[in-house]
């Protein structure tokens, strides 16, 4: 007994000179999606339109066997199209206007497939599309009307299932009658010649090697510049030899770091231009430049950049750049300016590290100096030596606070941290030799003599306030110091101008005059006692009284008693400001206006203020 008689088997019907196999929506979908999978989506909807188009010519050719009559053979195409299963049902209407019995001069068809089969199959194995996806149909309906019209009659898809309308509509036009709109729907029907779509693949498969090819071997040469050891102004001179493109690094405010393939001049020119395009581009604040997370092409009038960031854990701390001026950038240019701007964040990293383990061992120092955890002097004046400063000969002691006056997105720590990065950072560039540590919550420099030292506090001073505006920063800077001995009693000059910075950003230590004697000498215990001696009644105040009084006082006699003056720095009326200063004369039985008592008062209140005993913020 034959195995196969119980099996379906395919059927097909037998005609002069061709066949017409019958298959499932199914089977026909697997073919649609292995079409579209392995051909593209853009491919694949040619090779179904021809496909359908081809379905309709037969159909077409065998319909005008029996019948010549261009508008009866129309009416037949809803039938035949039906017959062919694409569809369940079809709704249509046509205008048709002839010339004469066998040309027309328009034609104008409209209507909806229902149940489409190829819609249905588009979303069962790729979901809702984007475009249109019936071509086997739109082909079909073309091929069979052109055909029959001895004319080409274009039918495009105007809704469809497939990408979430409510139904799948057409329309049909002469070709002529489209216009403009169906010219790329036009080159879906012409069959490319295979040869050419294979020399045009080789082609693009070679220039993709070849691209592929010299990306590697740039990134092996930079990679081999980082892992010699070089900077990264050998790494953008590298890269220019090998792509002949002009390049920069640059920090976060397009602040030059290096450059190379450029003229200084022109390179001036151009980042001011830069930098005017992205302020006025900018939707915050117009003084800030926006900062770049990927790969960004901008344009100006003179230039084209194409801008990557750096990124060294995690956090963006600068650009590569492609400076293009009498050329356009390519495509092909990201793959190399990510790989510059990996080494460049391989290098910046390394150095980072490094910079911060020296940081480190450095403040590590300078807290053996200040506790003097050493053996002998010699052994520490050999590892000052090692780390570029002569303790033999005199510095200073600076000491820095710093106070939150605005919001900051930043934790104290974190900020005390950066802190303390950017003014070893900053020290570096200017050429000072320093060691940077922490003590009491306040940042401390031991900073060798230098000329014209209190100018470059002042330039570090205004580095601070531009880089981290949120906070306000006070510095005190102790006397010289002649020797390694007295390095605590210089750090204790330090505090002591900085607690007496009430009015000033800095203020050196010899600037207190005799209140740096007096707290200098420690009678720290005498000058509390004649402090509560003459200033007892105002202690006995609730804390808020107390503060108010105090710095009303201190504010008046600073200001030699003058009451406008005094007026204004604690924005009083004068009849609130007489209010305290009689208050004060009466609790303390003093009259303020007297030279000699006033000078005592200040001069007690200075002490205290020097001491850390009175606080006026």
């Amino acid at each position: 007994m034959n195995n196969l008689t119980n099996m379906q088997e395919p059927r097909f019907i037998k005609e002069e000179g061709n066949k017409k196999i019958l298959t499932t929506t199914a089977a026909f979908g697997h073919l649609r999606k292995g079409i579209i999978e392995n051909l593209g989506t853009k491919r694949a909807k040619g090779f179904l339109l021809r496909y359908g188009w081809s379905l309709g010519v037969s159909d077409a050719l065998e319909a005008m066997k029996t019948c010549s009559s261009i508008e009866d053979l129309l009416k037949q195409a809803s039938i035949i199209h039906l017959s062919t299963g694409h569809i369940t049902d079809i709704q249509s209407e046509r205008i048709i206007e002839m010339s004469d019995s066998e040309t027309i001069k328009s034609i104008l068809g409209k209507g909806k497939w229902i149940d489409s089969f190829e819609a249905n199959e588009h979303i069962k194995h790729h979901g809702v599309s984007e475009l249109p996806v019936c071509h086997t149909l739109i082909g079909y309906a073309s091929g069979y009307m052109s055909t029959v019209c001895k004319t080409s009659v274009i039918v495009k898809e105007i809704s469809c299932i497939g990408k979430g309308d409510q139904e799948c509509s057409f329309e049909a036009r002469l070709q002529e009658d489209w216009g403009n709109s169906i010219q790329e729907e036009l080159a879906f029907y012409r069959e490319p010649n295979i040869i050419d779509e294979l020399e045009f693949t080789y082609e693009q498969l070679l220039e993709q090697r070849n691209y592929i090819e010299k990306v590697s071997k740039f990134h092996k040469k930079l990679t081999e510049s980082v892992s010699n050891g070089s900077n990264l102004q050998d790494i953008a001179d590298t890269t220019f030899i090998l792509l002949r493109i002009p390049i920069s690094i640059e920090d976060l405010s397009f602040q030059k770091i290096v450059y190379s393939g450029i003229k200084e001049e022109e390179y001036r020119n151009l980042n001011q231009e830069l930098k005017a395009r992205l302020l006025r581009k900018s939707r915050k604040n117009s003084s800030n430049l926006p900062v770049f997370n990927e790969t960004t092409r901008i344009k100006t009038e003179n230039q084209e950049r194409l801008i990557t960031p750096i990124v060294v854990q995690r956090k963006i701390i600068g650009y590569c750049t492609f400076i293009f001026t009498n050329t356009k950038g390519s495509d092909h240019d990201v793959m190399f300016i990510e790989r510059i701007a990996n080494a460049a964040s391989l290098y910046l990293l390394n150095e980072k590290t490094s910079f911060e383990a020296l940081e480190k061992m450095k403040g590590y120092f300078l807290e053996q100096i200040i506790k003097r955890q050493y053996t002998s002097k010699e052994e520490i004046i050999n590892r000052g030596r090692y780390m570029g400063i002569n303790l033999e000969n005199p510095f200073y002691i600076a000491a820095i606070s710093f106070k939150e006056i605005g919001k900051s997105t930043k934790r104290p720590a974190d900020h005390h941290k950066q802190l303390l990065e950017t003014i070893a950072k900053y020290l570096d560039i200017l050429g000072d030799k320093a060691l940077i540590g922490q003590y009491e919550g306040n940042i401390i420099m031991l900073l060798p003599e230098s000329p014209a030292l209190l100018s470059r506090i002042k330039k570090l001073l205004k580095h601070l306030e531009t880089t981290y505006p949120p906070y306000q920063y006070k510095i005190g800077i102790s006397d010289q110091s002649e020797g390694l001995e007295s390095v605590f009693d210089h750090l204790e000059e330090s505090l002591i101008a900085l607690r007496m910075s009430i009015d000033k950003n800095i203020i050196p230590f010899k600037d207190l005059g005799i209140v740096g004697v007096l707290i200098n000498s420690k009678n720290v215990t005498g000058i509390k006692k004649i402090a509560k001696q003459e200033l007892g009644p105002l202690y006995q105040l609730s804390d808020a009284k107390q503060k108010e009084l105090f710095k009303t006082l201190y504010v008046f006699l600073t200001n030699g008693g003058k009451l406008q003056q005094t007026m204004d720095d604690l924005a009083l009326s004068m009849s609130g400001l007489m209010y305290r200063i009689n208050k004060i004369e009466s609790l303390l039985k003093k009259d303020l206006r007297d030279s000699a008592q006033s000078y005592q008062l200040l001069l007690i209140l200075d002490s205290l203020l020097a001491l850390g005993e009175l606080s006026l913020d």
